[in-house]
């Protein structure tokens, strides 16, 4: 009875982790199709809804809105590449240690990576 108790305890404190800790600006570093990505996203988390803004290597910031589902995080937002408009969409999990890992998906190039965000506030 007392392990179930403390892995019942162990699996409630890690969800919560997740579900308590998206907001805040997160540092995100990763590479789509041989090209880098590195970005800081700041965030606001209003029970399992995202907003905020992203901003990458350029001064324009891009709204960002998603969903948190568990330790699972989804978002979006915008972006432009030579001109053409684009839609980045991450989705990721969050690790014990905090860390953001997943797959960053581009469209209209329909075009996907990975990346990783340490939050840094």
């Amino acid at each position: 009875m007392k392990r179930y108790s403390v892995l019942s305890f162990l699996l409630l404190a890690n969800s919560a982790f997740a579900a308590d800790s998206v907001s805040g600006t997160w540092k995100i570093d990763g590479d789509v199709a041989g090209n880098p990505v590195q970005e800081s996203c700041t965030v606001k988390q209003e029970a399992d809804k995202l907003t905020g803004s992203c901003k990458g290597l350029s001064d324009k910031a891009w709204d960002l809105t998603g969903t948190v589902d568990g330790q699972t995080v989804t978002f979006q937002h915008g972006g432009e590449y030579n001109g053409e408009a684009l839609a980045l969409t991450y989705k990721g999990t969050i690790d014990a240690s905090g860390v953001l890992k997943g797959t960053i998906d581009v469209k209209p190039f329909d075009v996907s990576g990975d990346f990783s965000a340490k939050k840094e506030s």
